[in-house]
């Protein structure tokens, strides 16, 4: 099954955005992390089988998302003339 280089490299950076090391990557897949490097920077130096394992491992992979807290506002404090002016003495 061929697989479209520009995709690949499109989940590729996508990947590597959401915190994955192209140097994990590298290792994972067996192929040298500065060819990886390179693939992911728009040069096609990257062997088919390559691409091909590459592709598979990066539908494979999930990154856990960290549920974001949101903060409530403080209330705003009433602030007296006097806690301004102190702030300057």
């Amino acid at each position: 099954m061929s697989h479209n280089n520009d995709s690949v490299r499109k989940k590729l950076i996508e990947i590597t955005n959401q915190g994955l090391l192209l140097k994990t990557i590298a290792l994972n897949i067996g192929v040298d992390v500065n060819d990886l490097s390179r693939f992911k920077g728009g040069m096609d130096c990257l062997k088919q089988s390559d691409v091909e394992i590459l592709s598979e491992y990066l539908n494979e992979v999930h990154i856990p998302q960290w549920n974001t807290v949101i903060k409530e506002p403080k209330k705003e404090e009433k602030v007296s003339s006097l806690d301004i002016l102190s702030e300057f003495l």
